[in-house]
């Protein structure tokens, strides 16, 4: 990963964890049920695929806000979280001990997990927003298939390919770019990737794709409420009429928010 990228993490990483939780209501909903630290329309393809998470050893890399990592751990698994960011994981770490969980906290880029022994997770999870700072998707994919047990599973969401190409600082529907260019894009670089784009890399790698869903976000969702259709922010500065989720008051509720993957080793 790019030097600019770890380093706009650590700059920014003390005004991140305390948007994120400083109010400790993020913290507070998982320790009340830790399923809100997933999409609500993710969890069944969790539940499916690891049915029980007691006494699992999962993984989650590019862990960011920590909020998965701590879900998982009340969950029951055994987890190991792990981000490019030294600051990101310290400001993790000290939620952890604040609450006593015990959670192994590694700095390491999601391209270069080799801080890590083969074959030792039940499950690697990343959630909305790791895959736009990686630049070598194939190389990612490889670690994670090298650290899952044999049957193991990877499970993802991300934001959905289908809206990259739009404007989203508007709720107007504007293209800003073709599909096809992916990047990298920005002074911090940044990549769009195609659905083509994981769907490939993920079988280049070895890693068996078992299933795929397009999903909206709820409005009880904390996570993966980065479109526009969520932001009832913006909908008071824009002075946005009716209900944002409705397609019809709303255009961006009509297309998928995320992207939901399911694979095996």
């Amino acid at each position: 990963m790019d030097t600019q990228v770890k380093d706009n993490w650590n700059a920014w990483s003390d005004t991140y964890y305390e948007e994120e939780h400083g109010d400790k209501k993020t913290v507070t909903a998982i320790k009340e049920d830790p399923k809100r630290g997933f999409p609500i329309a993710f969890w069944p393809v969790i539940e499916r695929f690891v049915p029980d998470l007691r006494g699992k050893k999962v993984c989650v890399p590019s862990s960011g806000d920590n909020v998965a990592a701590f879900a998982l751990h009340l969950l029951g698994a055994e987890v190991t979280s792990l981000d490019i960011s030294e600051n990101q994981i310290a400001n993790a770490k000290k939620i952890a001990e604040a609450n006593g969980w015990d959670i192994a906290f590694h700095c390491a880029d999601s391209m270069d997990l080799s801080v890590l022994a083969d074959d030792i997770f039940d499950l690697v999870y990343t959630s909305n927003g790791v895959h736009v700072w990686i630049s070598d998707l194939p190389k990612m994919y490889g670690h994670i298939r090298r650290i899952l047990k044999p049957g193991g599973h990877y499970l993802f969401f991300e934001t959905h390919p289908m809206g990259r190409p739009f404007d989203d600082t508007t709720y107007d529907i504007k293209i800003k770019k073709p599909y096809e260019d992916v990047g990298p894009s920005g002074e911090v670089q940044t990549y769009g990737w195609r659905t083509m784009d994981f769907v490939n890399a993920l079988i280049a790698s070895g890693l068996s794709v078992c299933d795929m869903q397009e999903f909206h976000s709820l409005r009880e969702d904390m996570t993966a409420h980065n479109y526009l259709y969520i932001r009832e922010d913006a909908k008071q500065k824009t002075n946005w009429p009716g209900d944002t989720f409705d397609w019809r008051n709303n255009p961006w509720a009509a297309l998928p928010q995320c992207l939901g993957m399911a694979c095996r080793k």
